[in-house]
Formats: C-alpha cells, structure tokens, sequence
C-alpha cells in the first residue's frame, strides 16, 4: 500500500511540471521554479494576440485566449517564473478574474511597436501608377515572409467585371473608376497566404487597427492620395500602417518612387502629401480612413 502512495504522489508531481513546462515552453530538462508574485498598481491592458493562453490555478489548467480578443482588463499583480513575466487579469468587477496570461500577448492602450514591413512603391520597379492595392498589398505579405512577384501582382489584379475588381488599367488608368474592394482584394492575397483577413466593418475603429499593429500585424488600409481634388470624398488609395508610438502610426504610402521620398514629393495635396513613410496622428487617419481594411491573423 506505501508503495502505490508513492507512485501517485511522484505521477500528480510529474503532472504539476508538465504544467508548468507547458506554459514556460521550458524543456524537460529545465528546473521549474516556482512562481514569484507581485503586486502591482492598477493598470489596463488590451488582449492582442490570441495565440496564447489563459491559466489558473498553479497553472495547470489551461483555456484559449481567443475569446478575449482585443477586450480590456485590469492588471493587479504579475508573476515571474523562468523568465517569464504573466500578468493576473481581471475584469472591472473585482470578483470575476481571468487568469494568468503571459504579458507578450496584451499591450497598453499607448504601447509602441514597430514593424517591419517592407516598402513597396508603385512606381519602381514596376510602373503601375493606379496600383496602389496591388502595391500595398505585397508589402503586407512580404512582411509575413511571402515571396511575391510585384510584376505578376499588378498584371493578374482582379478587374471589372469580377465583383469587387478594380475599375481601370493598373499601368495606363484607362477606364480608371475605382481601386479593388477589400474583400475581392483578401481573396486575391489568399494566392499567397490565407492568413489574409478582411476586417471592414462599420464598427472598424482606430483602437481596433491599432491594436492589431501591436499585435505584430500590419494593417492595409483604404484612404485619401496625395492627388485628391477638392471635393473628391472618395477613398481611392490604399496605404500600409507599420507602427505606433506617440499617438501616432507610421503609414507606408506606395504613391512614392522610393522610401525616402519626402512631404511634397508626390500630388502636391499636402493634406496627404506626407512623404513615403511618414508619422501621422491618430486624428489624421481616422478623419481620413473609411472602414475598409485588411490584415494577416
């Protein structure tokens, strides 16, 4: 009878480290320390990375994250173990908590990140001056470690009459009505990755975009060109947001020859004649974006 006592007490203890070692992506052969927890002042957090988990308890018992994304919660006290920091949430209500998530997968409402998303023009080396879409797109994909052919894009872009297609030659313009819709564009970029997500939505806001970039994922979006006329509302162009920091996000406008180009050096509407890669306000993009955007999951 001791000796069966003592093979269930060595199992449930072997099981509380393959807990543990699960939630550190520690090897077996690594020394599992026990947790070190600390309270902390009060601050929220946004989830905004949905590949990660949610533990309870001495971290055994483990559920998907992906219920809570992009939801706020309230942080109170943090955990260190094997050089990892994860932080206790909790909703609002003080009673209801969440548990323990490791701090790579939520940021604060300003927390930089900077990306590192390829420029694309659609100038150079392939001369499409209305491809934009096509352009702003293999940015995206080259920024997941897609290898894809600019030149093959821009000359296989779905056009009208395809639903959703692009209204006008993507080299000369002729016809030239309007850009690819979103969704066409998504479907088009699953050639390459169907981690392409079309996330249009009347209830797109600036905080959701920015949230994904703090995620780690660049969003294409749909707006204002720096050849917009007086009185011309429609958003025609697509731009890439590639980072945040300072209220502001960096914004890869393909409308350039080079990513150096300066304000100034495209339409000369210097309303959003802001350069190839340029810082602009929060305010600035969301009086300017309309709802349409696309990103990587």
């Amino acid at each position: 009878m001791y000796r069966i006592y003592r093979i269930a007490i060595v199992f449930l203890l072997s099981m509380c480290c393959y807990g543990l070692s699960d939630l550190t992506n520690a090897s077996a052969n690594t020394k599992t320390e026990l947790p070190k927890i600390t309270k902390v002042k009060t601050f929220k957090v946004v989830v905004v990375k949905d590949n990660y988990n949610i533990y309870k308890g001495m971290y055994q018992h483990k559920q998907s994250l992906k219920s809570h994304f992009h939801h706020t919660f309230l942080v109170q006290q943090l955990s260190k173990m094997n050089g990892h920091t994860y932080y206790w949430l909790k909703t609002n209500d003080k009673h209801h908590t969440i548990g323990y998530v490791n701090k790579d997968a939520v940021a604060t409402a300003n927390q930089t990140k900077l990306l590192k998303v390829p420029y694309v023009s659609q100038y150079k080396p392939v001369f499409t001056p209305w491809g934009c879409a096509g352009a702003s797109m293999t940015a995206l994909l080259r920024s997941q470690g897609k290898k894809v052919n600019l030149s093959y894009v821009q000359s296989h872009l779905p056009m009208v009459p395809t639903k959703g297609g692009q209204k006008g030659n993507v080299y000369t313009g002729a016809g030239f009505g309007y850009v690819i819709r979103p969704g066409t564009l998504t479907k088009y970029a699953h050639r390459w990755d169907k981690n392409v997500i079309n996330i249009s939505s009347k209830k797109l806001t600036i905080n959701t975009m920015k949230q994904y970039v703090q995620g780690g994922k660049p969003v294409l979006y749909y707006g204002f060109s720096s050849y917009q006329k007086h009185g011309d509302y429609r958003r025609n162009h697509c731009k890439v947001i590639t980072g945040y920091q300072n209220h502001k996000f960096r914004v890869a406008d393909p409308l350039y020859y080079s990513k150096y180009a300066k304000a100034g050096a495209g339409g000369k509407n210097m309303k959003y004649d802001r350069g190839a890669i340029a810082w602009v306000s929060e305010a600035a993009v969301r009086a300017e974006y309309t709802h349409w955007a696309l990103t990587v999951k």
